[in-house]
């Protein structure tokens, strides 16, 4: 696969929410880790570009949890000078049980994390005005569903000016409805979030589930999200693969067939991730495609959100060797 001789967008910022995760037995041992969807898609994009060093825009305490979580982000080659951090509150938490039969349930402390509050935040504005001078900011639904709805004000208000400075925006509404105060109240704020949206990475799934909704055909999603003027638009179809529009021209990219998925956890992340680093070469969307395919394929054979860096490397080794860094 070979690359465009375009200079490389450089600068791409991820806001979100990344929580302290604790797997196992409840009053047994417990693993500690920490998981959160964009932190997932900014460590595989800097993994796939390490000269990028992605920007993660988050808030988190003083503590030690989230000391540890920053060098961590770090060691991943994240750029985490607008980490804010928060003397009074914590990171959110979420513990992950699985019964006998495999199936996995979630519990989560999130309501009173420093995350859900960076909007309030004093550095806030300021870290907003710096990300005029970005290529690209991603950002989930998730990262707008946990904020107090003053807090969605804000954002939303941030994010129109950055796109007004000529910023692009990139969406994957990631739809929680345990994070909404009903389905309209989702519809509302994510509508929102579409109309600043120039890209939209969306999962056909969640889509069908906001709008209650099934096998909603892909073009049909796709139509719905260029009306609220998204210029491309991705609609993730799981094993199948996934389909791209954009100025009138549609076109599905088949899955990678996989003979044994191990945990489908991030699937969606790392597709958004490998796909925005084509898009950062300036690959064609069908290009970007693959790579999200290609590094999801990878990502579901591995247990857990983040899978160890040699697993990615022959991706990266890819991607570096067609790089042109004049």
């Amino acid at each position: 696969m070979t690359f465009p001789n375009s200079a490389i967008k450089r600068n791409i910022a991820i806001l979100g929410e990344c929580m302290i995760e604790l797997s196992g037995a409840p009053f047994a041992t417990q693993n500690q880790n920490f998981g959160g969807d964009t932190l997932n898609t900014a460590i595989y994009l800097s993994r796939l570009l390490p000269k990028i060093s992605p920007s993660y825009v988050t808030a988190l305490g003083v503590d030690n949890y989230s000391n540890a979580m920053i060098d961590a982000w770090q060691h991943e080659g994240i750029d985490c000078r607008f980490v804010m951090r928060e003397n009074t509150k914590l990171p959110g938490m979420y513990a992950i049980e699985i019964d006998s039969q495999g199936e996995r349930s979630f519990h989560y402390w999130r309501n009173d994390s420093a995350a859900r509050y960076m909007c309030e935040h004093a550095q806030f504005s300021q870290i907003m005005a710096q990300l005029k001078a970005y290529d690209l900011i991603y950002l989930s639904g998730i990262s707008l569903a946990i904020l107090p709805e003053h807090g969605k004000i804000k954002l939303i208000e941030a994010l129109a000016n950055l796109k007004t400075a000529g910023c692009k925006i990139a969406v994957d509404s990631n739809y929680r409805p345990r994070l909404w105060n009903g389905v309209t109240h989702a519809k509302t704020w994510l509508s929102e979030l579409y109309r600043l949206a120039d890209i939209a990475l969306v999962t056909a799934d969640d889509e069908d589930l906001l709008r209650d909704e099934v096998n909603t055909p892909a073009p049909m999603i796709a139509e719905r999200l260029h009306r609220l003027g998204v210029e491309q638009v991705v609609v993730k179809l799981g094993s199948k693969g996934a389909m791209w529009s954009q100025a009138g021209q549609q076109g599905f990219i088949d899955g990678n067939k996989i003979k044994h998925v191990v945990d489908t956890t991030a699937a969606g992340d790392s597709f958004n991730a490998a796909y925005l680093a084509a898009w950062a070469k300036d690959l064609p969307m069908a290009a970007c495609c693959q790579w999200g395919n290609n590094l999801a394929a990878q990502v579901i054979q591995h247990r857990g959100a983040v899978i160890p860096e040699q697993c990615t490397q022959y991706l990266t080794d890819l991607m570096s060797s067609n790089y042109d860094d004049k």
